[in-house]
């Protein structure tokens, strides 16, 4: 999924996503709904993240 970083701080503190912040929970309306991927190189206030349930269901076919 594409993501946009609408966190005040955050954007005026770092600018958006910064190297590292891959596997950072993605959260919205209080629920965690993916994790951080990737960063698009000219808007670091957008990136791509994987959604949660696929991260889900990758596990369950680990058991």
């Amino acid at each position: 999924m594409v993501i946009r970083i609408t966190d005040k701080n955050l954007i005026e503190k770092t600018g958006g996503i910064v190297q590292g912040m891959s596997g950072s929970p993605v959260i919205q309306d209080d629920k965690l709904v993916g994790a951080v991927t990737h960063v698009f190189i000219n808007r670091p206030d957008m990136g791509y993240a994987i959604y949660a349930e696929w991260m889900y269901e990758e596990l369950k076919d680990d058991f």
